[in-house]
């Protein structure tokens, strides 16, 4: 059993037979004895791949169903979900708070500010449509409290319910603010431009594999990918920082101005997705010398 969770665990982590070698001052023909269940470390050997690969001696040895350094593992799952749903409330907080940026940006400079039986009856500076990121900010902190208690708590079904009740409020509050601006905005196209970059952002930001685990839905998803951890964490790794920069650069070009140029500096995805593909290749041939 020993050698199935340590292989288990060491992939997980992102390490090469190589670099757990190289950590432990063994051979690799050592470390590919100890997976294969030829023979064990020693006691003192245990204990630093216990501490190199944040586990318990016990999840080592044992059927991978014992309690490891973190509690047990029902409570380890909990934890991860919860970790998870607040990143994702976090990213569209921050989704929000780019989008309130980009109407401010393309509203006049004097706006309706309140209405009365549905009739403007106060004209206000557009500076007024900050006081959205008010509201953004309060959410945000009653979700960094739900997941301060559900991380203590490992409720998992009442972190879904609290995180997806703050997510829900956060997509109404969006809708609403578009729909209050919609008919006041200069500029249309520019304004869908900035939104769609920092969407694409924020997808990207979540596909980092601390986020984004090995799933059929979202990230750079192969036949390679979903079944490497290793291959899973590069290429996603990779995907987020290439697409989130990138559309951190563009959303700051549509910002300040818009011509046909400015769209044609979309396709450079096109150009990024091959890079990935090429690099998903390129460290495919390695893999097996990880595993």
């Amino acid at each position: 059993m020993f050698g199935e969770n340590f292989k288990k665990r060491r992939m997980e982590k992102g390490y090469s037979q190589n670099d757990i070698a190289e950590k432990l001052y063994v051979t690799r023909q050592c470390v590919s004895k100890w997976e294969k269940g030829v023979t064990q470390p020693d006691l003192q050997t245990l204990l630093k791949i216990s501490e190199l690969l944040d586990v318990s001696v016990d999840a080592l040895l044992d059927n991978g169903k014992s309690v490891d350094s973190r509690g047990d593992g029902k409570h380890e799952s909990s934890a991860k979900c919860n970790s998870i749903l607040f990143a994702v409330n976090v990213l569209a907080a921050i989704f929000i708070a780019f989008a309130i940026l980009a109407v401010w940006r393309f509203l006049p400079t004097v706006i309706p500010a309140h209405w009365t039986d549905g009739k403007v009856d106060r004209y206000g500076s557009k500076d007024e449509t900050f006081i959205h990121l008010v509201t953004v900010a309060v959410l945000l902190s009653i979700d960094v409290i739900s997941f301060l208690i559900f991380k203590k708590a490992g409720d998992k079904k009442a972190a879904y319910i609290a995180h997806g009740v703050i997510l829900t409020m956060q997509t109404a509050y969006l809708i609403f603010i578009i729909v209050l601006y919609a008919n006041y905005l200069n500029n249309v196209l520019s304004f869908c431009s900035c939104v769609c970059c920092a969407f694409i952002m924020c997808v990207s930001a979540a596909m980092h594999p601390k986020i984004n685990k090995p799933n059929k839905i979202m990230g750079v998803r192969t036949t390679k990918t979903l079944a490497s951890p290793i291959l899973w964490k590069k290429a996603n790794a990779l995907a987020c920082y290439l697409f989130s920069g990138w559309s951190l650069i563009l959303f700051t070009a549509c910002m300040l101005w818009l011509d046909m140029l400015c769209l044609t500096l979309f396709s450079v995805y096109i150009i990024l997705t091959v890079v990935v593909i090429v690099y998903c290749r390129i460290i495919e041939k390695t893999v097996d010398d990880m595993q």
